[in-house]
């Protein structure tokens, strides 16, 4: 993306949703004529869009999300790069041993840590992820703790000011945290200001930071910054990452943990 499309990314996202909005469903190409910009630099638009709840991405276009659709977008989302997403949660669990306190971030990869977490033993898991916290709770060995908050439906967690609140008191061993978008100038970065800032509340929780991104979310940025690349300890990634991004990551002293399918 070019600077000056950067610069203009809040007016122009505006601009597509007013456009999806009044036509329900629209091409790639009509987005990219009205905008003034490439279609690829469309497509990352939609992508943006998509994940805050705001319409799903069709192929060559875009259909607007109607109001009672966020559990089929989860879901969508769930199935977006489930293989990466599930040799990630794996690498994760590895790191969680008994007598561990785990903030579990919200997100699509929480679920799947969740689902690996399901031999644990003596582990505390404190978890804004509403469909996360599902499958724990059913896990008698683990003290679960959720945090206050409001519902945020496309992203099924808890956000907003209790839960800010709620994370400023307490302190973890382990952060999980799953973010929309990972880049080395711009650091981590999230489609929603209040997402963000619950984030910004766990991190400041949590001794160790790992980072939980399969490779579509790296050298990208999203609209909303939680912290700069250099707070987090490790990022958690998949095997089709980019070696020369995790060679700069490495360059600055942040360990990558590249998660492989099993043989």
């Amino acid at each position: 993306m070019n600077s000056h499309e950067r610069m203009l990314q809040p007016e122009r996202l505006e601009k597509v949703r007013s456009l999806i909005e009044q036509h329900k469903s629209i091409k790639v190409s009509e987005l990219s004529t009205a905008c003034g910009v490439s279609e690829n630099t469309i497509r990352r638009d939609l992508i943006e869009l998509e994940e805050i709840g705001y319409c799903c991405r069709t192929k060559g276009g875009a259909t607007l999300i109607q109001r009672g659709s966020d559990m089929k977008l989860f879901t969508h989302r769930l199935e977006r790069h489930r293989e990466c997403k599930r040799m990630i949660a794996r690498e994760a669990a590895h790191l969680v041993t008994s007598g561990t306190t785990v903030i579990l971030d919200s997100g699509t990869t929480a679920v799947e840590v969740a689902e690996e977490l399901q031999g644990a033993q003596h582990v505390t898991i404190i978890t804004p992820s509403l469909a996360a916290s599902y499958l724990l709770a059913e896990i008698p060995e683990i003290t679960l703790i959720l945090p206050g908050g409001i519902v945020n439906h496309s992203s099924r967690s808890l956000t907003g000011r209790p839960a800010e609140q709620f994370f400023r008191d307490i302190h973890a061993d382990i952060l999980f945290l799953a973010v929309k978008a990972v880049s080395i100038e711009n650091g981590l970065s999230d489609h929603t200001i209040a997402e963000s800032s619950v984030k910004q509340q766990m991190i400041r929780a949590a001794e160790r930071i790992y980072v939980l991104a399969d490779h579509s979310k790296l050298d990208r940025s999203a609209l909303s910054t939680i912290c700069p690349i250099e707070s987090i300890d490790a990022l958690i990634t998949d095997d089709q990452a980019d070696p020369q991004f995790v060679t700069a990551l490495r360059a600055l002293g942040i360990e990558v943990i590249i998660a492989a399918a099993l043989d």
